[in-house]
């Protein structure tokens, strides 16, 4: 048996939220490497597509991006029956989408409301509620993994 074999992810699929760019690419392309069936979400489409794209032209798998904003529950639902009913199943989920940070300063005491409650609203919540949507899938298979990266606020006060 060789050590890839053990690494193997053929036949599962693996959902990758903010998966596009950055950590969350690179995780979909180790992913994908491993032989796992890829779906890329962003809020943007045409990113999330282009991503899905190049992944399954370099790694001979199936791919697929879907559109989400996940401060929606609607919308985090939407893609959890798209995810699901593209091969059936869901094995693996990586909560990897943030942002909402929006474009005022740092600073606690100087970041606009709407902009703290938007970091929350993605990075906390929208995290649970794929947690909470894509898992009912995984409940009833019996079996699936989550992996939630949340980076939150580092708080300079002075």
């Amino acid at each position: 048996m060789k050590v890839m074999d053990l690494f193997s992810l053929k036949d599962e699929v693996a959902i990758v939220t903010g998966g596009h760019a950055w950590l969350g690419y690179d995780m979909a392309c180790a992913l994908a490497e491993a032989g796992c069936s890829i779906i890329i979400t962003s809020r943007e489409l045409s990113r999330a597509g282009e991503a899905a794209a190049k992944i399954a032209r370099e790694y001979a798998v199936d791919s697929l991006g879907l559109e989400m904003d996940q401060r929606s529950h609607e919308q985090v639902k939407q893609m959890a029956e798209k995810a699901y009913n593209w091969k059936g199943h869901v094995d693996i989920l990586i909560n990897n989408a943030g942002g909402g940070s929006g474009k005022s300063e740092g600073n606690l005491f100087k970041r606009s409301p709407q902009d703290i409650a938007d970091l929350i609203g993605t990075n906390l919540v929208g995290s649970l509620f794929c947690c909470r949507e894509v898992g009912r899938f995984m409940l009833e298979k019996g079996s699936g993994k989550i992996i939630n990266i949340v980076a939150l606020l580092i708080v300079p006060l002075l």
